[in-house]
């Protein structure tokens, strides 16, 4: 059952003007996009937990040393809102394909949808599009409105792929992951993925490296991120800045001790 995002009247106000998504960041030339052509008020379907999920759990266990840690961290009788650390395309699929019993929806690149196979497999995953860059919050909005539905949510609070993991140090986290966590009021789980960087590298496609599980995967939930002083706040972008910031230094405590380890692909 899921949990009220902000107050049961915040909720049905939400509910009731169902937000115009239509005005979501129109293209620079004119044109329409994926954007604004995508039907934000989707069913969250069971695609990806029937079918896709089982696949995924198989490749992973055959292609990469894949490891998960910290499931008991995952309420079972509540919607949650992953927040996982991002340096590959591929980590959405490594922590979606965990879940069993979750219909989780993600967040994708409008640009994903302007491919139709790609765009619909993106529908059948429950992903839904937003214009990469974009400083408008309606999609923050609508995230609350999902969640509030009962929805469990895979967000990337760094709002994009760490482009230099070297640095083993996570970027500062989005002004609109602060206002979602605050806006909700059900648990975040933080999450760190160590390994995908080199399955799936910047730029290049999926790899098994040098062989099947020669490379190692490794996603560690951690205990639920409290935000209950912070939630009785008002909205403001001082709570919003606190709010993100607690969540990035909960999944950087979760990451693996020592110096960044390159694993060797070719």
């Amino acid at each position: 059952m899921g949990i009220s995002l902000t107050g049961k009247q915040d909720y049905d106000k939400l509910v009731k003007t169902r937000i115009d998504y239509t005005t979501l960041l129109k293209l620079n030339d004119g044109t329409r996009g994926a954007c604004d052509k995508f039907n934000y008020d989707f069913t969250t379907g069971l695609f990806w937990h029937q079918f896709i999920r089982p696949f995924i759990r198989i490749l992973n266990k055959i292609g990469w040393r894949y490891k998960v840690e910290g499931k008991k961290n995952i309420p079972k009788d509540t919607n949650v809102i992953i927040m996982p650390n991002h340096m590959s395309h591929f980590d959405a699929f490594l922590v979606g394909g965990y879940f069993r019993t979750k219909k989780v929806i993600g967040i994708a690149d409008e640009k994903l949808f302007r491919n139709k196979f790609f765009g619909k497999l993106a529908e059948l995953l429950n992903g839904f599009p937003v214009r990469k860059g974009t400083k408008s919050t309606k999609i923050v909005d609508y995230a609350m409105y999902r969640v509030g539905r009962g929805d469990s949510m895979l967000w990337f609070p760094e709002g994009q792929r760490n482009k230099n993991p070297r640095s083993n140090k996570l970027m500062a986290g989005k002004f609109g992951s602060g206002k979602l966590a605050h806006g909700v009021r059900v648990p975040i789980i933080p999450a760190f993925i160590s390994g995908a960087e080199f399955a799936m590298p910047l730029g290049k496609t999926l790899t098994i490296g040098k062989g099947p599980r020669s490379i190692r995967i490794d996603v560690k939930f951690g205990e639920p991120v409290y935000l209950d002083d912070l939630r009785e706040l008002p909205e403001s972008k001082e709570t919003s800045r606190a709010a993100v910031d607690r969540i990035i230094d909960a999944i950087e405590e979760l990451r693996p001790p020592g110096p960044y380890m390159k694993q060797i692909t070719r």
